[in-house]
């Protein structure tokens, strides 16, 4: 009973799969680590398809990259004193205040960082750097992001299934991993910021 109950749960992902995969792709767009692992616990269920997701989180990451990109060029060429383009200017500087200087290190640091990267790829396109040679760093570092994340994702699919079939109670081991991975972002993200500050000075 306790299994089929997780049953019950992969059946519905399953028929309704395509919709799931809508999702994520546009959650990637924005801030989408809780989806991305989401998809990587439906990965190991069995309810997603492994490569499917990856993919379709990849593209929408990259999409997601570029397009934060040119809407920076676009508000500085159509708005180019306004304050909430100071705003922002000044919130990825205080945290990561040698992008000038290194810009293409920054963002990819920037990439872990939760809720700062796509602040810091509208600065980027604000100081209009050459396109290119970001897209290639976004590239790697959109890579890197979509494996980990998947992977931890599917990991915490495993780790709750190991600890218990009944939906209620993987439900709530699931909840706990999602806390205790915040948790543990928040302060590697306090420590990064840290260390750029340091080094930025």
């Amino acid at each position: 009973m306790h299994h089929h109950t997780v049953e019950i749960f992969i059946n519905f992902v399953e028929i309704h799969r395509y919709w799931g995969y809508s999702i994520l792709f546009l959650a990637m767009l924005f801030e989408g680590e809780l989806f991305m692992l989401t998809a990587g616990i439906l990965s190991n269920l069995g309810a997603f398809h492994i490569l499917d997701v990856f993919f379709i989180a990849f593209g929408g990451v990259i999409l997601g990259d570029v397009s934060w990109y040119w809407m920076g060029v676009f508000l500085k060429n159509k708005y180019p004193n306004q304050k909430f383009i100071n705003f922002i200017e000044q919130k990825v500087r205080s945290v990561l205040p040698s992008i000038e200087k290194n810009p293409f290190k920054l963002v990819f640091a920037s990439k872990f960082l939760y809720g700062l990267n796509h602040s810091t790829i509208l600065v980027l396109g604000f100081l209009k750097i050459e396109f290119w040679h970001f897209f290639r760093v976004q590239l790697k570092a959109s890579l890197i992001w979509t494996i980990m994340f998947l992977a931890l994702g599917y990991f915490f699919g495993f780790a709750a299934l190991q600890f218990s079939h009944k939906l209620n109670r993987f439900v709530l081991v699931v909840i706990g991993l999602y806390a205790l991975f915040l948790l543990t972002e928040a302060l590697i993200d306090r420590f990064i910021e840290k260390r750029l500050e340091k080094n930025g000075k």
